[in-house]
């Protein structure tokens, strides 16, 4: 495997990979306030049944985002393209937002991903980055798991964050 920087005749490929996924888990969010203490919580739960889960964005919108990314990966095998990587470079916190990553099906849970998150992060080193971010929706157990798998840790939430008016879970890996 092969992780190179992308190129414009990359978006085609990228886009035809599929970043759906499956899950029978999701976290639920509780919150309890009472006058001097404020919880949230967040813990697993078991869905009824399997659900399959589409992107949150239409191609013609992902590859208008693409052409904006900081940084962009391609992994290769051969010339036939097996995942991505993307970032958002937010210098003035010092810090990039992991925007993208999507492994081809029948590549994943093989450490495709980890090897383009470790590529994305010698670059965030390079450009003096002390913090990756990861957000996801509160069903996205994959995102959730590789996170917490590769040392990102729980750093915040925000309701309604996500197209479908979805909570966004947002995780945070120290660099430096």
């Amino acid at each position: 495997m092969r992780i190179r920087s992308a190129r414009n005749d990359d978006w085609k490929a990228c886009l035809s990979l599929d970043s759906s996924y499956e899950t029978s888990t999701a976290w639920q969010m509780e919150e309890q306030r009472s006058e001097s203490e404020w919880r949230i919580s967040f813990r697993e739960v078991h869905l009824p049944r399997t659900q399959h889960v589409q992107p949150l964005h239409a191609p013609e919108e992902q590859l208008q985002a693409w052409q904006r990314r900081d940084g962009f990966w391609v992994a290769t095998e051969r010339t036939k393209i097996r995942g991505y990587l993307s970032v958002i470079l937010e210098a003035e916190h010092r810090q990039v937002r992991l925007a993208d990553l999507v492994v081809a099906p029948e590549q994943r849970r093989q450490g495709l991903g980890t090897q383009l998150l470790y590529h994305a992060i010698e670059w965030c080193l390079r450009q003096d980055v002390d913090q990756m971010i990861l957000e996801c929706p509160l069903k996205a157990e994959p995102a959730i798991a590789f996170a917490q798998r590769n040392g990102f840790t729980v750093s915040g939430f925000q309701d309604a964050y996500w197209p479908r008016q979805e909570v966004g879970l947002f995780f945070r890996k120290r660099l430096r």
